[in-house]
């Protein structure tokens, strides 16, 4: 891994990154399919807190949510503020993939620490439709289960 020290597919940067974060940073899917078949910590996050789920999301890659969700990555991780890679993508406008992150299971009724959901913090009229609709059916499905009062 360019970049990196060579002591193993773990090992931590310079900038604090581990070559998945770093990989999933650049939307590297080839290179996050090889770190990810040697072992690379699906839980590592950057300084920041946020895991490679996150930064995947910065870079718009679809595929590489994809294959980090089908890995394992914890699409509901929250970063030191309670944001998820949801509640980043509806204030970033990034449709196609708080579209994506939707199907996976994310879940759109969590709130940050300051009580923000992604749909309070749609940026764009596309992601607060997507957002409106998941969270009325998240809402009908827990009244349903009885854990939410009508």
């Amino acid at each position: 891994m360019q970049g990196f020290p060579t002591e193993g597919v773990n090992a931590v940067g310079a900038d604090g990154l581990t070559p998945l974060l770093r990989a999933a940073a650049e939307a590297n899917v080839e290179a996050l399919r090889e770190i990810i078949a040697e072992g690379g910590d699906l839980d590592a996050m950057t300084r920041d807190g946020n895991n490679a789920v996150w930064l995947a999301c910065k870079q718009d890659s679809v595929e590489a949510i994809e294959l980090l969700s089908a890995a394992g990555t914890n699409l509901h991780h929250r970063n030191p503020d309670g944001s998820t890679a949801l509640i980043y993508a509806a204030s970033a406008g990034k449709t196609a993939v708080v579209t994506l992150l939707l199907a996976l299971g994310a879940d759109p009724l969590e709130e940050n620490v300051d009580g923000f959901s992604a749909l309070d913090l749609a940026s764009n009229v596309e992601c607060l439709q997507v957002l409106r609709v998941a969270s009325r059916q998240r809402r009908n499905r827990l009244k349903a289960e009885g854990m939410l009062e009508t």
